[in-house]
């Protein structure tokens, strides 16, 4: 063999080594990528059940019926949703005025009104409806004395995280 192939490499063993070079920094750097993913679903996933929670204790801080009907039921959940000079979530006076609230992607609120910034709460949007259940053995000739209350968060239109609970009414 002459001296000149010896002292160096050939082009296929450079492009050889280029690919071997390739393919580990893949395999090293994709375990991080991957954990980032992760951690930001995870941290979207905590958000999201916050904020679900913070909605439903709010709405549950509400009494069953509104303030001026005394203790009287709506017939019908027709009646359900804000009434006449309830414009924003501040104004609902009792559980029933949350039926059909939503907040859009990037329009969610505290409870202080405050716009929620975070940055996991990019594509996050909240639902609430409210709804009248009869329970197992209730008849449903009696009054209606359940409802069901639903917060949903959303992510980019599809459900995350759904909370359900059901509120007793009680005349007082």
């Amino acid at each position: 063999m002459s001296r000149r192939a010896k002292d160096g490499f050939t082009l296929i063993e450079a492009m050889l080594a280029a690919v071997v070079l390739a393919i580990t920094v893949v395999a090293v750097v994709a375990p991080f990528s991957a954990g980032a993913r992760s951690q930001q679903v995870e941290m979207r996933m905590s958000l999201a059940v916050g904020l679900a929670e913070q909605l439903m204790e709010e709405i549950l801080q509400k009494p069953f019926e509104e303030p001026d009907d005394g203790d009287t039921l709506a017939e019908d959940e027709s009646s359900f949703g804000p009434e006449a000079g309830e414009a924003t979530r501040a104004d609902f006076d009792a559980i029933d005025d949350y039926h059909g609230y939503t907040e859009a992607a990037g329009q969610i609120r505290q409870s202080d009104g405050t716009l929620v910034t975070d940055p996991a709460a990019t594509g996050l949007s909240r639902h609430v409806t409210v709804q009248y259940v009869l329970v197992t053995g209730q008849d449903a000739a009696d009054d209606k004395l359940f409802f069901r209350v639903t917060v949903e968060v959303r992510h980019e239109g599809e459900p995350l995280v759904t909370l359900t609970r059901l509120v007793h009414w009680t005349a007082n």
